[in-house]
Order: structure tokens, then sequence, then C-alpha cells
């Protein structure tokens, strides 16, 4: 599989200023991405990954500890915990106000993260490498899904999901679950354009026939707009 296009771009030394770091450390993590799908992370090392964005080793310090530093930061960003950083990008009072939006614009910046290049090769690297079936992944996995469950846990509370649907995991899991199984299929490293925007649409349409059938006030609306049997 092609995964690389294009040599590095080399810096000069003593780059990036501090107004770049950002962007140097996901120049970094999605450089090791590519070097470990290449060479397998074993087979990576610290100076190859620097030489691929072409900075030193020593600047590469100044942003990641370690190999193992870069590697937790692309599971923290593309991985599972990913949906847990998404969930502190969005405004909260956006849960508060409008649930259904929130449930909307979380699934859209889920899905941007996992639909970019360091994404799709990210889920590529965990599915050869055997590591979506790891203890430490369903680890994870189980955490995140634990933390969105404190989203419906709040909506219950305040009415706006009706507290019999199940518990707050396991909406959580009906959310997600079927996301994820699309990511799996056809967000990948070789994905076509058309299977990516398969893998969007299902997502999208999945995520409102969830909105429609948990959210309180979807349904009641319904009900008050047209009457009961219209």
């Amino acid at each position: 599989m092609s995964l690389k296009s294009g040599g590095p771009t080399r810096r000069r030394p003593g780059r990036p200023p501090k107004t770049e770091a950002g962007d140097t450390k996901a120049e970094l993590v999605e450089a090791a991405l590519r070097l470990f799908a290449q060479k397998g992370y074993t087979g990576t090392s610290i100076r190859a990954i620097a030489r691929e964005v072409g900075l030193s080793e020593s600047v590469l310090y100044a942003h990641f500890a370690s190999k193992q530093d870069i590697f937790d930061a692309a599971v923290a960003k593309l991985g599972p915990q990913g949906l847990t950083y998404e969930l502190e990008t969005l405004h909260p009072e956006l849960a508060d106000r409008d649930p259904a939006e929130y449930v909307r614009a979380l699934v859209g910046h889920v899905l941007d993260a996992w639909d970019s290049p360091g994404g799709r090769l990210f889920i590529s690297l965990m599915a050869r490498d055997g590591l979506v079936h790891s203890t430490a992944m369903g680890s994870m996995i189980t955490r995140s899904m634990d933390e969105t469950g404190g989203l419906f846990q709040k909506w219950i509370d305040t009415g706006r999901v009706p507290a019999d649907l199940g518990r707050p995991i396991d909406l959580a899991w009906a959310l997600f679950g079927p996301i994820g199984q699309a990511r799996l299929l056809w967000l990948h490293a070789d994905a076509a354009p058309e299977e990516r925007r398969q893998a969007r649409d299902r997502a999208l349409r999945h995520t409102e026939v969830f909105i429609k059938a948990v959210f309180r006030e979807r349904r009641e609306d319904v009900v008050s707009d047209d009457g009961p049997g219209r």
C-alpha cells in the first residue's frame, strides 16, 4: 500500500518556533504513522521519524520524550480516546441547549478525524498489527464509552432522554458502535473516495436514526405539531 506522497520538507536548524509547535507535533505523528506502517513500530527509529519531516533529533525531543510518546499521541487523537478529545473541543452549552445538534457536531468532528490521512493510516496500522483486538485497545474503547455515557446520564437527568431506554453507557455504544464499524470497514489507508463517502453517509444516517429514536423532544414535537396518529 502506498503511504507516502513526495519527499519530506526540510527545515532549517532550530525550527519550528513556538507558534508552530502544534503543527510540528502533528507532522511528527503523521510521519511516525507512515514509518510504523512501512517498517513496524520496532523497526522505526527516532532518527528516522525526525528525518522524515526534516528535523534534528534534538528538535523532535523538544516535542516528544520518546517513540512511545509519539505513538501515544497518535492513539490519543486518532484512536478510541480521540472521542474524549472531540468532546472537549465542543461548546458545553450546546449540549444543554440542543442535545441533538451536539450529537451531530460530535459525530462530524469524529468523522473528520477518522477520515484524515493520519486517521485512516492509524486504523490500517492497528488492524494489520492485530492491535484492534488487544486488551489495551478494548480498555480504551470502554473508557471512551464511559465518558461519553456521562453525556447521556446528564440528558437522562434533565429529561431530554427517557430513563427507560437503557443505561448511559449502552446509549453511547448504540451511537458509536456502528460508526466505529464503518471506520474499520471503509475509512482505512487504501479506501477509495467512494468507500469514504459511503462510510460518512452511513455514519450520518445512523446518527439521524439514533437522534429520532432517543431524544424525547423530537418525539414529543412530532405529536404536538401533527397530533397523535397523524
